[in-house]
């Protein structure tokens, strides 16, 4: 068995047994450098014992100018007027196209994910600046910097199969435009944070990033051709705020007045974004990518703090993340619940056709997943509001809370929920969720006319949950192949006909881990200990897995440079660690959102509150809401009008 040498296996023994976990090997998604290379810049130098004679050390000198900082200067005359309708009205907006933010970016292979790509030089490094012409020169408007990250995997902006520029943008021809000539927005719509950016004069800016798919030509760099692996997607949204500090002067808005916007993905780039503001674990990986700021030393002169997050459903702490997914759904027994709804034929859409909405299909493996949660949960260290511990013992209870004001709330707001007792339909939502609108019996909440909930089942929610929507496969995230071909992967699983129940695989977030020359790579125990070794859709990747290398998870030489990788992507470890933490947080979480544990983003929060830098955090669920996100935008902006007001 042979293992990559850019693997960063060569860590000393002694610095993984001393710290496993802050590793400093370096992650897999640099522009133009090697893991090696990568991983030595990251890694501290050993430092030689001191003499006795040895004269005082000089005075630390300050970070120079950033080595790129003259070729990343913003032009501000290379825009294109675009008149849109705003609230009704004809307004012209400025739109400054696919703008570079890094002075090394990654070249792009023709054929990504989004098709063929015309920005092969920058494509994933940029980004699309809109602002109102009015509002054109003002130094003090807020700009919102949404990230476009969508299941971590890489976003792209450009032009789509040689478009020409003039022809009207459509989503097959272009990539990034949110903003488009002749388009119609409004400042008080639920659904468009477009129109009420704009309205406000905010800059409205669409940042791309590299993250998992994103691939390079074969050839171009000596580390591979997969770019975009850990941290890239992170490190790319801190060089964009670089770029915009860098450039403050010369571009609309004030670069102190960061709002960063994410669902999903997003939402978890937008969390690691704001917690890890000017963070030295990621310098190396900034100068790699020939971020601003960044001196010919790897030093900072600039900052990539944030001021605000608005987050949607993060799906963060991937490393974790299987644990919690399988104790949610099975604390209190829903996999198995909703598997013998299905076999009972009891899963029917409103004319009582059977819906496939199961998803049991290694119940032991659950059970074990599910029981390490206990520990994890525990080692956090985290309280409740009541000050109490926060553990798996009263996890579910504070969640109860949750989702019990997220119904008030909704009531509260003048909608209805389905009455105890009737029956209503819910949509399907989420990846790899099934088709289909569920019939469903309301048995597990009563809500009266005045918003007060009298009665709740946290069991039958979360079977509804669970059948609104199937369930993710096991391992939900670090699945044991790479594609959605293994959803032909027969389970236990039967209709109430006794058809067999195929595994809803969907490839996970594991070929957002590894080296720039691997496909993927497990990151957890389980998934490691359990690859499937290759099938005949999955090639063996010969270095990873415990059929494909003899290695467990325990005996990895690659767990080091993973779990680092991992840690870069995980906000819980900088919280309360972190000085430029971005101050104001708003998280928001579908309350049927299947998509993840609803631990996740709650644990993210009651770190934040218990961090003593942050002033603002607005939790909560939503009620009636899937796995999405600025489905609230009056309030959500709302809420940012006050934190830029300072209240």
């Amino acid at each position: 068995m042979k293992f990559h040498p850019d693997c960063c296996f060569a860590l000393s023994a002694v610095m993984l047994a001393v710290t496993p976990f802050m590793s400093g090997c370096g992650g897999g998604g640099d522009s133009g450098i090697g893991f090696v290379a990568a991983a030595q810049a990251a890694a501290p130098a050993a430092s030689p014992a001191p003499s006795p004679a040895a004269a005082p050390a000089p005075a630390a000198q300050p970070p120079g100018p950033g080595v790129y900082d003259a070729a990343l200067a913003f032009d501000p005359a290379r825009y294109t007027t675009l008149t849109v309708t705003l609230d009704g009205v004809p307004t012209p907006v400025r739109w400054y196209r696919e703008v570079c933010y890094t002075g090394k970016p990654m070249k792009l292979a023709p054929t990504q994910s989004a098709g063929a790509v015309d920005n092969q030089a920058c494509g994933y490094q940029n980004m699309n600046v809109f602002v109102r012409e009015v509002d054109a020169s003002r130094q003090d408007n807020a700009i919102l910097l949404n990230v476009n990250n969508s299941g971590w995997l890489a976003s792209y902006q450009g032009g789509l199969g040689n478009w020409d520029g003039k022809t009207a943008i459509t989503n097959a021809n272009y990539r990034g435009a949110d903003i488009v000539d002749g388009g119609s927005y409004s400042s008080t719509s639920d659904t468009d944070k477009r129109g009420a950016a704009l309205a406000r004069g905010f800059v409205y800016i669409n940042m791309a990033s590299r993250s998992r798919g994103a691939t390079a030509p074969v050839g171009v760099y000596s580390d591979g051709i997969y770019q975009g692996k850990s941290p890239a997607a992170i490190v790319d949204a801190k060089a964009a705020v670089r770029y915009l500090r860098l450039n403050d002067a010369r571009m609309p808005g004030n670069a102190e007045r960061i709002v960063v916007n994410g669902t999903s993905g997003g939402g978890a780039q937008t969390a690691q974004l704001a917690a890890t503001g000017d963070s030295a674990d990621y310098l190396p990986y900034l100068q790699a990518a020939g971020a601003a700021g960044v001196d010919a030393k790897g030093r900072s002169s600039i900052s990539d703090a944030v001021y605000a997050a608005v987050a949607y459903c993060p799906i963060q702490d991937l490393g974790s993340a299987d644990l919690a997914y399988e104790w949610m759904f099975n604390v209190l027994g829903t996999r198995a619940a909703v598997s013998a709804d299905q076999k009972a034929g009891l899963i029917v859409d409103a004319s009582g056709n059977e819906l496939v909405r199961a998803s049991n299909p290694n119940p032991a493996a659950s059970a074990a997943l599910a029981a390490r949660f206990v520990s994890y949960q525990a080692a956090l260290g985290l309280k409740n509001e009541d000050g109490l511990a926060l553990t798996a013992d009263n996890m579910l209870a504070n969640l109860q809370v949750e989702i019990r004001k997220a119904a008030s709330a909704y009531v509260k707001s003048g909608k209805s929920i389905v009455a105890f007792n009737a029956f209503g339909s819910a949509a399907a939502n989420g990846v790899a969720g099934g088709s289909g609108t569920l019939y469903y019996k309301n048995d597990f909440i009563d809500v009266d006319a005045t918003g007060t909930v009298t009665y709740f089942n946290m069991a039958n929610y979360l079977k509804f949950v669970a059948k609104q929507a199937r369930l993710k496969a096991l391992p939900a995230f670090d699945q044991l192949g790479q594609t959605g071909a293994l959803a032909s992967t027969s389970t236990a699983d039967t209709t109430k006909a006794g058809s067999v129940v195929y595994a809803n695989y969907s490839g996970g977030e594991s070929n957002l881990f590894g080296t720039a020359s691997q496909v993927y790579s497990n990151f957890t125990e389980y998934g490691w200990n359990n690859n499937n070794g290759g099938d005949a859709v999955n090639a063996a990747v010969a270095d990873v897995g415990l059929a494909n290398t003899g290695y467990t998870w325990a005996a990895n030489p690659q767990k080091g440079f993973l779990l680092n990788q991992y840690r870069l992507v995980n906000a819980l470890p900088y919280v309360g660690n972190t000085a430029a933490i971005a101050p104001n947080w708003r998280i928001r979480v579908g309350a049927r959102d299947r998509d993840t544990s609803f631990t996740v983003a709650y644990n993210l929060s009651r770190a934040l509150k218990a961090d003593g830098r942050v002033r603002n955090v607005d939790y909560a669920l939503h009620w009636d809401q899937g796995h999405a996100g600025n489905y609230d935008v009056q309030d959500a902006f709302g809420w940012i009008d006050r934190r830029l007001a300072g209240q």
